[in-house]
């Protein structure tokens, strides 16, 4: 049986935990476009506080880079991509110049994963449809609930996705299916199953909320700032301003 992702909300007491869910969120949007075009101090600086907010929550490093295996073989795929030039007579050459530019593309894709996965493991479902709810209100033409139950449903689909794939991946491991020598073989075995399992899911998942009469229109759970979220916001304006430090 496949264990726990460390994606998914985790109850705790940390204060990122204690945090408004649109504290949190707006700091995730503020920090993330930040790291697009931030320079090495910037993206120094946020690697340093993710890592102590990584040890305040209590979540597993380790089992983090695990789930997320598939999104690291996406990265070095775009480093390669970036790193590599052809000469004249089409062979690859690397400079120093492009690795470090292409290290710092990928350096910063990770670190919106990580600060989106802090989000995820220390905010409720319905606390992250709340604030969604609450942040989109004013903006027009969208239909603020159907779009925050959307975003909710991806939350929590998205620990489901990756306990099936682990549990997948035991029984194949368990029927031999590394004797395949074809990778190819044993990736479209594993996504076929993946898929199937995850539409059927979803299939019950439509049947069980058609069943309680499920609509957008939801008592939301009380959002209220605290001391604790005006600290936490200037503190990310601190680092954000460390983007401006040549």
């Amino acid at each position: 049986m496949g264990e726990l992702t460390a994606i998914g909300f985790r109850p705790g007491n940390s204060p990122l935990h204690r945090l408004d869910p649109r504290t949190k969120q707006l700091v995730l949007v503020i920090l993330s476009v930040t790291c697009l075009w931030a320079n090495l101090t910037f993206l120094s600086v946020t690697s340093i506080v993710l890592m102590t907010l990584f040890h305040w929550t209590h979540l597993r490093v380790r089992r983090l880079v695990f789930d997320i295996r598939y999104f690291l073989f996406f990265l070095i795929f775009v480093f390669v991509i970036r790193a590599i030039s052809f000469t004249d007579t089409m062979l690859p050459t690397v400079t120093a110049v492009e690795a470090q530019a292409a290290l710092i593309v990928c350096w910063r894709l990770l670190l919106i994963v990580f600060m989106g996965v802090l989000l995820m493991s220390t905010t409720r479902t319905t606390d992250i449809r709340a604030a969604l709810i609450w942040g989109l209100k004013p903006v027009p033409f969208i239909n603020e609930r159907i779009a925050a139950t959307m975003v909710g449903l991806v939350v929590r689909f998205l620990p489901l996705i990756l306990f099936q794939a682990n549990e997948i991946g035991d029984a194949m491991r368990a029927r031999g299916i590394e004797r395949r020598r074809n990778p190819l073989i044993r990736l479209i075995r594993f996504t076929i199953t993946l898929f199937r399992r995850v539409f059927l899911r979803a299939d019950t998942l439509v049947d069980t909320m058609q069943a309680r009469c499920y609509n957008e229109h939801r008592t939301l759970p009380e959002l209220a700032f605290s001391y604790h979220d005006m600290i936490a916001f200037g503190s990310a304006l601190m680092v954000f301003l460390t983007a401006f430090i040549p």
